[in-house]
């Protein structure tokens, strides 16, 4: 929150991005409030916004999500207990504020609540948070010990120098399993905490004696999620995070059209990451605003209405909400609808159909495929 490996004040970086927003006649900032309902579809979105007690309605050609996501905490290792433990971003705020951390012994535990069966995912910024923190207090000290206790080191990319520099100024990496994680207590006079895990490297059982210890917590998603992605009617992953439309195809857009995703609401990522994906949401965003019409899918389905009974099932079927009962008539919105088939799949009376995939077409394709004389 204060500094990275590559930037030494992301506050001033904050500061100046805040007073950009805040200088743009055309931008409307609703802070502290919340999204009460989302209706309509690509270029012609309308939320509803609560702030205050009072309801505000905004007209928007798009969406960006861009939710974030939260540092979980720890139930383990003594946090909460013993003013010692804390997180990789609490001792960044001591190291900033200038807390003298002594030149005893500093033990940092990574992996904390994730990679678990609980937590499948790597919270992918633990590691260079351990180095960056390690690297400033042997820079502030050199005489501290710095013990960094991991499973696996994923500094991964331009960040793997980093790591090279903390060993060079002595910071000492030590291995564990998933199956023997570390154990914490207190020392009998309480004057230190006492770290003991196995070296798998060594192949050693190992005592280490704290005077401060650092976890590295796991990074999950907002409780509010599966409620914006009902209203937004977007997937989210089983791990609660957005789930874009193709990681390789569309990486920030979702299967509905006129909705993309950013930062963290996608998965843990570092700043940088964050900011390069929300560029990318941007600029998608910007082809939607910028044209004057859109182009749907071809192949919509249609309803025919002298056979439509209003039955509903095609609605409920729909997963991109393009199917609503207007007067006991089925009706599509062609803007959302992707030509998925499921409607006429579900339709009971043949009412709905698929542009270029109707009853007469689909026969025909299996009398050719049959070799059958039409």
């Amino acid at each position: 929150l204060h500094f990275t490996l590559e930037n030494p004040d992301v506050q001033e970086y904050l500061r100046s991005l805040i007073q950009k927003v805040t200088d743009e006649p055309l931008i409307s900032a609703h802070t502290g409030s919340s999204i009460e309902e989302v209706e309509g579809y690509i270029g012609n979105f309308r939320t509803t916004i609560a702030s205050s007690g009072e309801l505000t309605t905004v007209e928007h050609g798009a969406i960006i999500v861009a939710t974030g996501a939260n540092e979980s905490v720890p139930g383990e290792f003594l946090y909460g207990e013993d003013d010692r433990v804390v997180t990789q971003v609490e001792l960044e705020r001591m190291l900033v504020d200038g807390k003298d951390i002594g030149d005893g012994t500093v033990v940092m535990i990574q992996c904390v609540g994730s990679r678990n069966e609980d937590r499948p995912w790597c919270s992918r910024v633990c590691c260079s948070d351990a180095v960056k923190n390690a690297i400033r207090i042997k820079e502030m000290d050199p005489e501290t010990n710095v013990f960094v206790l991991y499973r696996d080191m994923r500094t991964y990319g331009f960040k793997e120098e980093f790591y090279e520099r903390a060993r060079r100024l002595g910071v000492i990496f030590m291995r564990y399993s998933q199956e023997e994680p570390p154990q914490v207590e207190r020392e009998s006079d309480g004057n230190a905490l006492m770290v003991s895990f196995k070296d798998l490297l060594l192949n050693e059982d190992l005592t280490l004696s704290a005077d401060l210890l650092v976890l590295s917590p796991a990074i999950i998603p907002p409780s509010s999620n599966e409620d914006l992605g009902k209203m937004l009617k977007v997937p989210i992953n089983e791990d609660g995070f957005f789930l874009e439309a193709h990681v390789k195809l569309r990486p920030v857009d979702f299967a509905t059209e006129g909705i993309f995703l950013t930062g963290m609401a996608h998965s843990p990522k570092t700043i940088s990451e964050s900011i390069a994906q929300a560029n990318a949401s941007a600029a998608r965003a910007c082809t939607i605003i910028s044209q004057d019409e859109f182009i749907a899918e071809a192949n919509i389905a249609f309803v025919t209405d002298a056979m439509c009974v209003g039955c509903g099932l095609c609605a409920s079927a729909c997963s991109y909400g393009a199917i609503e009962i207007i007067d006991g008539v089925a009706t599509v919105n062609s803007a959302l609808c992707k030509g998925c088939g499921l409607c006429a799949a579900t339709c009971r009376s043949g009412a709905i159909q698929q542009r270029g995939f109707g009853d007469n077409q689909i026969l025909a394709m299996i009398r050719g495929f049959a070799n059958e004389v039409i």
